[in-house]
């Protein structure tokens, strides 16, 4: 499997993550600790390895990424800097195992995910 086809599996993986946790902090699905702390886990694991997976010499190979990513570098790698921050305080709040305190941190994490898709990924 090529970089990108990794970096769209990550990325995949990284929604999976989301939607799993989001389900239960929204209740539609009954919170387990375990599983939520899981799928924060994931999430960062994946995201430390998206951060990798955007060289240069990706840039020519067909993706949603938006040729900004590298034209742009410095605010590109701000935005994934703040997303990886926002996971941490996601990882700290899901270790605790409170439905609560992972609340803000996940809409933080959503909110980061949201703010870099608008900068740097294309249209479908």
């Amino acid at each position: 499997m090529g970089v990108v086809a990794e970096r769209m599996s990550s990325m995949k993986q990284m929604a999976d993550s989301m939607k799993t946790v989001g389900e239960m902090l929204a209740g539609r699905q009954d919170f387990d600790a375990t599983t939520a702390r899981a799928g924060v886990a994931a999430l960062h694991e994946n995201c430390h390895q998206a951060r990798e997976q955007f060289s240069s010499a990706t840039k020519d190979h067909p993706s949603r990424a938006s040729p900004m990513v590298w034209e742009k570098a410095d605010e590109f790698k701000d935005e994934m800097e703040r997303f990886d921050a926002a996971v941490k305080a996601l990882v700290a709040a899901s270790e605790a195992g409170n439905l609560d305190g992972m609340k803000v941190p996940f809409k933080d994490v959503g909110q980061s995910c949201s703010s870099c898709h608008q900068k740097f990924r294309l249209p479908e």
